[in-house]
């Protein structure tokens, strides 16, 4: 495909009738309402649908970077690193043949994992589409001899597991089609050139109807939204919502993930009015509080999104643990990635990390599923263990600086962090007690206390005032971070 016969026939809708923008009154009443505290803030105020309370249960997400790039087995960012034009970098596409892709067996990895929901991407920032669209020819039913739509195949997969489905697509940066290609004012083919409104119109607009209406997704996964002004994050929505109104939006359609924990509330109260359901947080990083009630975050299981085939930097599952339960002890949710091969296979070393997870889940998932924050905070300590990790393998890539550059510091390490449901509190355990263990300033009444891998073997306990000690077994069980329940008198 030249660069002539690649300016595809395009579905010309046009956008129905934009949302009015709230006027700077109502606009004013409402961030003064959320500066009086999280309370009243807008991922709080109450809300009819309230669309996104199926994640207070969900907890825990199975992310998938996957497209053609996953043949140059580096990374999904490798067409704009390497700066490869476009007449070279959609010739992947002529030999893209995923023949080992199953949808069930992607499927049953996030089931065995404990994971609810699965969000994948439909379209990354290289233009290529992994659905059969009408919009542009090119996708991985035209454009490759694979002929397949492993979307619908997922689709279809998901429905029967009980499992979610959600779509990451790059709405507002695209090196492929014109219009499309600016990162941060940047483009390095001539055939990027083109106007940003004419992309949203014609390419990314009708490609997000077609997602919505085709493919019933729980979610619209937005990413690196550097061109999109308030008009249009209003047009998007728009554009979604007549057609479903259950499918989840995230702030990234407006605000990369860097950008969230520095919004201000009148920015935040835009996003709850424009219907922005959840808070997306920057990747690779847990915040230590969130203005909304239902917020996201999403990590990988070693360095790179898309597949590559030099980074073993696998995380421990014991790593893994401790990063969902931090998550879930602040109120959040977890969307952990795999990058799938070229022959859509999902790396062996990921889906062993993940069954480990699994198999803590299932003796201890009452502690994650639909739990939610309690007034018990972990005891921490500084540890350099993991700065001088990073530090080593920053050296090992050749990319020195990267850390410096991003004030990476010493991450506090937790030996014990809560997570709570009605009646109970649960305790995880990263680093087990050589002495009792104990809680001060324990607000409750305990009534009985035993570890979720034992149930039926309860612990004595005393409570003095509002100091709690538990007499723990001399050996840790349940798995690789043990769970103390303690039950409340109601």
């Amino acid at each position: 495909m030249n660069s002539t016969s690649r300016r595809i026939t395009l579905m010309r809708n046009k956008p129905k009738k934009l949302h009015g923008l709230i006027c700077a009154v109502a606009l004013s009443m409402l961030a003064a309402s959320i500066t009086k505290g999280a309370g009243n803030s807008p991922g709080n105020k109450p809300d009819e649908t309230d669309r996104a309370a199926w994640m207070d249960d969900a907890k825990f997400g199975l992310f998938i970077h996957w497209g053609i790039y996953s043949q140059l087995k580096d990374g999904e960012w490798v067409m704009f690193r390497r700066k490869m034009p476009i007449s070279e970098y959609e010739l992947l596409a002529k030999t893209f043949n995923p023949v080992k892709f199953n949808a069930d067996e992607w499927v049953k990895v996030a089931k065995d994992s404990g994971m609810k929901y699965i969000v994948i991407t439909s379209k990354h920032h290289d233009g290529f589409a992994m659905f059969d669209s009408k919009v542009s020819d090119y996708n991985i039913v035209k454009a490759t001899p694979f002929k397949r739509d492993p979307m619908m195949e997922l689709s279809v997969a998901c429905k029967k597991a009980g499992i979610k489905l959600g779509f990451y697509y790059s709405h507002a940066q695209d090196w492929y089609h014109p219009g499309g290609a600016i990162h941060a004012k940047k483009s390095w083919d001539p055939a990027q050139a083109g106007d940003f409104q004419t992309y949203l119109k014609e390419i990314s607009i009708p490609q997000i109807k077609e997602l919505v209406s085709t493919y019933d997704p729980a979610i619209l996964w937005f990413d690196t939204p550097w061109q999109m002004t308030s008009k249009d994050g209003y047009m998007v929505v728009d554009a979604v919502r007549t057609i479903n109104s259950k499918t989840l939006i995230n702030s990234r359609l407006m605000y990369h993930g860097g950008q969230v924990r520095r919004l201000k509330p009148t920015q935040l109260a835009e996003l709850k009015e424009m219907g922005i359901d959840y808070l997306s947080y920057r990747d690779k990083t847990i915040p230590e509080k969130s203005p909304w009630k239902h917020w996201e975050t999403c990590m990988t299981l070693n360095h790179s999104w898309g597949y590559s085939d030099h980074d073993f930097n696998w995380k421990t599952p014991e790593t893994v643990i401790r990063q969902l339960v931090e998550v879930v002890s602040k109120g959040g949710t977890f969307l952990l990635n795999v990058g799938p091969t070229a022959e859509g296979v999902i790396p062996e070393d990921s889906v062993k990390i993940l069954a480990e997870v699994g198999d803590w889940l299932k003796i201890n998932g009452e502690a994650i599923y639909g739990a939610k924050p309690t007034e018990l905070e972990g005891v921490g300590k500084l540890s350099t263990e993991s700065l001088d990790q990073l530090k080593a393998q920053e050296k090992a890539s050749g990319k020195t600086g990267t850390l410096k550059k991003r004030k990476v510091k010493p991450e506090m390490v937790y030996e014990w962090l809560a997570t709570g449901k009605a009646g109970k509190i649960y305790i995880h355990l990263f680093k087990w007690p050589t002495n009792p263990f104990v809680i001060e300033e324990f607000k409750g009444q305990v009534s009985k206390v035993y570890l979720l891998s034992a149930r039926g073997k309860h612990l004595k306990f005393k409570q003095t005032g509002s100091i709690l000690t538990v007499g723990l077994p001399s050996e840790p069980t349940g798995g690789l971070v043990p769970v103390l329940c303690l039950e409340l008198n109601q």
